[in-house]
């Protein structure tokens, strides 16, 4: 199976990203392939079988998708017409600060985040089909986009990046707008893995009870309970868990790091307060762990 790598497409390692308007012939296979980088999928026109993750979904006409790295599928399109798709490639790193933000917008973190992981539930569909005017705007937005990429006037890097967080933010608007009142048929495990599995990725990040129930459609007293029931543990728990874990590896492998660094990068902002969970967690104070765990 084929891998695709970053230095394949992204000419400017400081401005990771690429788009193209790619044309599937009908009847054309494109073998199951992953890549390192993220890829945002927006249908244009036709329609295809799309294998991912062991299942078998049909794409049409204004469909949109993320697919996050190491993650292998293929397309089969239609036996009697051929399938236009903007590809948008970028490196999560393109958008390090501007996520940093979209993340407190709930409808982007179901669209965004998600999303992709709860497709391992098979009666999940983890496409958004557009409605037509939506589907209009954001053709409208990756137009744009690919034309500015393509000639690359002045100031096109800009331009670029603006339009498309401004598509992320639409999209994520109307990822809500159309599931509003509509069941999804997510178990309630599947639905704590996917939490569980954020949390894991997003540890730096301050997530409420509240944002994160609300994903789910639950009210906190439920989700607190299911997710307690899944890990053992309240959310709070199970986050400082992962911080102090990832510390702890910091504190073994950084000897230079200083331990207010070390507090603020695994997002802890109060130093005092990094130190009491530390050592509720370990038995020992940063310091001392770092002392007792030193590989000189």
């Amino acid at each position: 199976m084929t891998t695709y790598t970053s230095d394949s497409y992204f000419q400017d390692e400081r401005f990771p990203f690429f788009i193209d308007l790619c044309t599937i012939r009908k009847q054309e296979h494109v073998p199951s392939h992953t890549h390192d980088f993220v890829e945002l999928v927006f249908v244009v026109e036709g329609s295809a079988d799309h294998e991912m993750s062991g299942h078998h979904y049909k794409l049409t006409a204004g469909d949109v998708f993320v697919l996050e790295p190491n993650v292998y599928h293929s397309y089969t399109a239609s036996s009697d017409e051929d399938t236009v798709v903007f590809n948008v490639l970028f490196d999560a790193a393109f958008l390090q600060k501007e996520l940093e933000v979209l993340q407190q917008l709930p409808s982007f973190i179901h669209f965004f985040y998600l999303s992709p992981f709860l497709r391992k539930a098979q009666s999940f569909v983890p496409y958004h089909p557009l409605q037509a005017g939506q589907k209009l705007h954001i053709q409208h937005h990756l137009q744009i986009i690919n034309e500015e990429f393509q000639t690359k006037r002045e100031g096109y890097q800009l331009l670029i990046k603006t339009r498309f967080i401004e598509c992320l933010v639409w999209l994520s608007r109307y990822q809500q707008e159309n599931r509003n009142g509509k069941q999804e048929e997510v178990s309630d495990q599947a639905w704590m893995e996917s939490i569980r599995h954020f949390v894991e990725q997003h540890y730096q990040q301050p997530l409420t009870l509240k944002q994160l129930s609300r994903l789910c459609g639950m009210s906190v007293s439920s989700f607190t309970a299911k997710f307690k029931g899944a890990t053992g543990m309240s959310l709070l728990d199970f986050k400082h868990a992962i911080q102090i874990r990832h510390a702890s590896e910091m504190l073994r492998t950084d000897a230079n790091k200083k331990i207010l660094q070390i507090a603020l990068e695994t997002g802890f902002n109060d130093l005092s307060f990094f130190n009491k969970m530390f050592r509720k967690h370990t038995g020992v104070t940063p310091r001392e762990y770092r002392l007792y765990n030193s590989s000189d």
